[in-house]
């Protein structure tokens, strides 16, 4: 077991980010706001935002085989991970769904087994995991949701959060240096919230930043030709 002093440990150059919001806000428009080149998974078939955007490669998922697919693309991003300085998966909210819809098609009741819930969970944790190891800033996408939490004392308040499945949403949040939710303002503004606090589950371990324009989620300073 090797031991570091604090002094000479560094922050990651690669950023490891989940961003949520409503269905609509532009989660998908933010691939092609990132600096350098971007590799997009289209899970949710929205993916036409991104026409005409020459720094964007768009792969598609095969809803038929989502397990399948997904392990396809990461082969295929870290394959050609030279040429890409953002890998982006969008998203898990409809990727979960997918994956048990996929194995429901499989069983007479046509509704997947008890046993595959706790095999999605460990299947997305480790997709997770497995993503965020390859050289790039790897960004997941989800669309949002609310949890209710209970205080020692009693009181309860809703917090919003990313739609990933109950039992693992806050090991990946713990996982991933920004957790941001994206959210439109009265004027047509769209920003990050990267702080978070009762009502919304947000933060920036890259930075000092609190928040960010939609354009701005990662800087310049974290693409490969930047770092060289």
């Amino acid at each position: 077991m090797e031991i570091q002093n604090g002094a000479d440990i560094t922050k990651s150059k690669k950023a490891h980010i989940v961003i949520y919001s409503k269905p609509g806000d532009g989660k998908t428009s933010v691939a092609r706001l990132l600096p350098g080149k971007t590799l997009v998974l289209d899970i949710d078939g929205t993916s036409q935002v991104l026409a005409s955007h020459t720094n964007v490669d768009v792969a598609k998922i095969d809803g038929e085989d989502a397990h399948n697919s997904i392990l396809k693309f990461y082969a295929l991003a870290k394959a050609n991970i030279a040429k890409y300085d953002n890998i982006f998966v969008d998203n898990l909210t409809h990727y979960q769904k997918l994956w048990l819809l996929n194995k429901g098609e499989k069983t007479k009741s046509g509704m997947p087994e008890l046993k595959d819930y706790a095999l999605l969970d460990n299947h997305l944790l480790k997709l997770v995991e497995t993503f965020n190891a390859l050289d790039a800033n790897v960004i997941f996408t989800a669309w949002e949701t609310t949890r209710e939490i209970v205080e020692e004392g009693g009181s309860k308040y809703n917090q919003f959060i990313p739609d990933i499945r109950d039992k693992i949403v806050n090991h990946i949040m713990g996982i991933e240096h920004v957790v941001a939710r994206l959210v439109k303002k009265a004027d047509g503004t769209r920003g990050f919230i990267l702080e978070g606090n009762q009502s919304m589950y947000a933060k920036n371990h890259l930075d000092d930043r609190t928040g960010c324009l939609q354009s701005e989620l990662i800087l310049s300073s974290t693409i490969k030709g930047e770092n060289k």
